[in-house]
């Protein structure tokens, strides 16, 4: 059997400075980023340093990406803060968790031997 050759794909050109157009109205991807942002904001940034930004009045490109600047630079700058603060407890290894399950059965094993001791003299 011969090999045959994968087919040829054509790529289509266009001009890069056609693809940048802020004045294009956001897609429902940006949409979706601007919820996920406008929720991570009342979250973590206290309400007095937050933008008070209704996000259904950003209609396009450029409107989304300066918004989604100035909340990007305050989560990154409360988000520390807030992380902080609200780490949560470090949580033990199965190792370890295998370690203290065998000390307590060691301890409760211990327990019953010396309750029989004391129970039979």
């Amino acid at each position: 059997m011969a090999i045959k050759d994968a087919p040829v794909v054509d790529i289509i050109e266009f001009d890069l400075k056609d693809a940048y157009n802020p004045d294009r109205p956001i897609s429902s991807l940006i949409r979706t980023q601007l919820l996920h942002l406008h929720h991570a904001e009342n979250l973590v940034v206290p309400q007095n340093k937050q933008t008070n930004v209704n996000i259904n009045t950003l209609h396009t490109e450029r409107q989304a990406g300066e918004y989604i600047e100035r909340v990007t630079a305050l989560l990154h700058k409360y988000g520390k803060k807030a992380a902080k603060k609200a780490r949560p407890k470090k949580q033990p290894t199965k190792t370890a968790a295998k370690k203290a399950a065998s000390k307590s059965k060691k301890k409760s094993a211990q327990k019953k031997r010396t309750s029989r001791k004391a129970g039979g003299k």
